[in-house]
């Protein structure tokens, strides 16, 4: 006859089982919310396809200046003397620069910082740029080859953005009315909510 399990065995297996069931509940009222946040945005009634949702994400404002940008960043880490600007320099091996540089830049973060939108104009994304060569000159001299680089690193998007001025203003046009949009949406579901009523006993 097998035994029976303690009654504080019992009760621990029972809590466990609420909290499972917590935790599975509180992932499908976020998946339910995160799809009708998705619908609200995308306003496309009847989508509820992923791959569709997917396509219409890509083709709002932010999603596009970030693929611009990101076009430009990538074309300046296909050089091949851009190497020592690709990711962050190594505080071990040269901790003395962080002694010198107290703004530190590299590709890899200018590529984190455009995932997570922070660039919403192109001279933002452009003052990184300017930041990296002066950073450069400032630790290793105007005249040095970093320096160098990092100088025709920074007239190329520099250029670039001068010559593509009219697409980029259009798309910070585009990118400011969505961040618009959003904040009204937001206000209008917050003053549409009832204030609770306080009742005391």
């Amino acid at each position: 006859m097998p035994a029976k399990a303690p009654p504080k065995l019992k009760k621990t297996k029972l809590q466990l089982g609420k909290q499972k069931e917590k935790k599975s509940q509180e992932r499908r009222m976020k998946k339910r919310q995160r799809e009708a946040e998705e619908a609200d945005l995308y306003k496309r009634r009847g989508t509820s396809n992923r791959r569709e949702r997917g396509a219409i994400r890509e083709r709002r404002p932010h999603v596009i200046m970030r693929d611009r940008l990101e076009s430009i960043r990538t074309g300046i880490e296909k050089r091949s003397t851009s190497g020592p600007f690709h990711r962050p320099v190594n505080r071990k091996a040269l901790p003395r620069y962080y002694e010198v540089i107290h703004e530190p830049i590299d590709l890899q973060t200018i590529r984190d910082k455009n995932q997570r939108y922070e660039y919403r104009t192109a001279d933002a994304f452009l003052r990184d740029f300017e930041l990296m060569k002066n950073n450069a000159i400032k630790f290793n001299g105007e005249e040095s080859f970093l320096g160098k680089e990092a100088t025709e690193i920074y007239e190329f998007v520099k250029k670039t953005v001068a010559e593509n001025r009219e697409e980029f203003d259009a798309m910070e046009k585009a990118v400011q009315e969505q961040l618009n949009s959003g904040r009204k949406r937001k206000k209008t579901s917050s003053n549409s909510k009832p204030a609770s009523s306080d009742t005391t006993g």
